[in-house]
């Protein structure tokens, strides 16, 4: 897109009325959003705030000696290819003349410092934790996490001189994977912006907050020196016209996973964490393999720990443990890698991608040259994509489900004993479950991720709903059911974590009776863990053998591997 800023004669730069509006803003308003269609100069008004706003004592920001801007990007690349570039071709003639390409960032003569940043990886925040700065600006701000955003604006945000603002300011478009994080901060609380927020927050106090709308057709410079712009908006599908023109919040879908936490936002519990650190898998959990192929996609497997009794140590029902990508890599060479890293493991399923069966015109299928490299049966994956969707945002729910409906008339006795004679005992039973109190949930997530898991981590919040439009185009489906996730260049971890969580779901609902058994062998060896009573052990694990009929696996055996766990 063509600059709005006058590249030749950048001192002699007008803002537009929108622009004048947030440039204007008291710095009691804390936080700023501005814009909303493509085109409308967010990111030259942010590079242009140091400049053109001034301080208490009436100079601009940027002749303050103390003075201090961080402008944000989520990752390098586009620092350096569009941020970068740009700033060459303004900031000198403002009298700065020193830019320092190793650290990024702009000095002037005054003290002042304009430096430049980007954290395409949750973790980067945290490069900037000694730091403090009177303006911190977010470019595209819906490309960051909501944690990323929060974390930097209460902890990096501050000034130590009373001449001298602390405010943050962003500029966005509607999309991208904190788009329904933004929309519900800024915009849903007064859809035509320029209202004050007021939020009350238990660690930052009291807080203003604004949204300034502006679209293309404010910004005269872009008009002017492209006319064609609005016309090229207007021919994009409906949905992404509609955000990208009109800067519509709602027609635009939104993320899928928008409970996704990597670490829990400022506001939010302890348990509102996807992403942990490895632990030695518990020799008794199940396991499950899940794979998608590729070739010039990628290919990957994720390997997944069923745990049968979630507790405060280990509050998940299923985790992601482990997982291996590759592309452009024959078929035998990453079987075998699959191969090495199943030693010593045991699964009760293996699934890959069905698309694994094909046809492709070699003597052997994808799935019959894995199986003779890796020593490894796998069955075709459920690739029901709605399903499979529905249970992953089930599984990482936080936040517990609203109080089940219970009928008003209350439990009916005569009823009971009616179903009972008529449908049977379980009929029965399902009728009187539902006036009974719900059982409080204890342990959510249900589903966590170990961190060695950067594929899966990487792919997750960049899932978003496909639009009307383009869902009838690919699947020919007149009702435009917009369901489903929007397919994306990297989306294969999605489509293999899918698919391993209905494994896992698949042996949780199918297996009662062995996942009963697995319950108590699992309490056994949790009070192990927890006592180290050997003799309480075995004791325990020979009465359940007894009851069984069985041994699973030999107590003394199973005592051992308890001892050694690994993954």
């Amino acid at each position: 897109m063509t600059a709005s800023v006058n590249l030749a004669q950048p001192r002699t730069w007008k803002p537009t009325q929108r622009q004048a509006d947030f440039i204007s803003l008291p710095d009691t308003i804390f936080e700023a959003l501005y814009g909303g269609s493509a085109g409308s100069g967010k990111s030259d008004i942010l590079m242009m705030l140091p400049l053109v706003k001034k301080a208490k004592s009436g100079i601009p920001l940027y002749e303050h000696p103390r003075f201090k801007m961080l402008f944000l990007r989520r990752t390098y690349p586009e620092l350096d290819s569009e941020i970068i570039p740009r700033s060459q071709t303004i900031y000198p003639a403002f009298g700065f003349n020193n830019y320092q390409d190793q650290k990024k960032r702009w000095t002037h003569p005054s003290g002042a410092i304009i430096q430049f940043g980007h954290c395409e990886h949750e973790k980067d925040v945290r490069k900037y934790d000694t730091s403090e700065y009177n303006i911190i600006c977010f470019d595209e701000a819906t490309s960051f996490t909501a944690w990323q955003y929060e974390y930097l604006t209460f902890s990096r945000c501050r000034s130590s001189s009373s001449d001298l603002p602390a405010i943050v300011r962003a500029g966005t478009n509607p999309g991208n994977i904190s788009h329904g994080y933004f929309r519900d901060r800024f915009v849903k609380p007064a859809r035509d912006g320029n209202v004050v927020l007021r939020e009350e927050r238990k660690n930052t106090g009291t807080t203003l907050r604004i949204f300034i709308p502006a679209k293309a057709t404010d910004n005269t410079y872009l008009l002017a020196a492209d006319p064609d712009y609005i016309n090229r908006l207007n021919r994009l599908p409906a949905a992404e016209r509609a955000a990208k023109a009109d800067g519509d919040w709602w027609t635009f879908s939104g993320q899928v996973f928008d409970e996704w936490r990597e670490q829990p936002l400022l506001d939010e519990p302890a348990n509102a964490r996807h992403v942990i650190q490895p632990f030695a898998i518990p020799e008794y959990w199940p396991k499950v393999l899940a794979g998608d192929w590729g070739f010039s996609a990628m290919t990957i497997f994720g390997w997944y720990a069923i745990n049968p009794l979630p507790s405060i140590q280990y509050p998940a029902k299923i985790y992601k443990y482990r997982e291996y990508s590759c592309t452009k890599t024959k078929i035998t060479s990453w079987a075998a890698d699959i191969a090495r890293l199943s030693q010593g493991e045991n699964y009760t399923d293996v699934v890959l991608d069905p698309s694994a069966w094909g046809e492709r015109g070699d003597e052997l299928s994808i799935t019959e040259q894995f199986s003779q490299t890796s020593g490894l049966k796998p069955r075709r994956a459920d690739n029901n994509r709605i399903s499979g969707k529905l249970l992953m945002q089930d599984l990482l729910r936080w936040k517990p489900r609203p109080a089940r409906y219970v009928p008003q008339d209350g439990f009916d006795h005569s009823m009971f004993m009616e179903i009972n004679r008529k449908r049977g005992p379980q009929a029965a039973e399902e009728y009187a479950s539902l006036f009974r109190p719900e059982a409080k949930e204890s342990f959510l997530p249900q589903f966590q991720v170990f961190d060695c898991c950067k594929e899966t981590i990487k792919a997750i919040p960049l899932c978003v709903y496909k639009t009307s439009d383009k869902y009838k185009e690919v699947e020919n489906n007149p009702e435009g059911n917009t369901e489903d996730v929007a397919e994306f260049a990297g989306d294969d971890p999605y489509d293999e974590t899918r698919y391993g969580l209905k494994a896992c779901q698949l042996y949780l609902d199918g297996g009662k009776e062995e996942h009963a058994a697995l319950e108590k062998r699992a309490q056994v060896c949790s009070t192990y863990e927890r006592t180290g009573n050997t003799n309480q052990f075995y004791m325990q694990m020979g009465n359940l053998e007894a009851r069984e009929g069985k041994q699973t696996m030999p107590t003394r055996r199973f005592h051992r591997r308890l001892n050694h766990a690994n993954f």
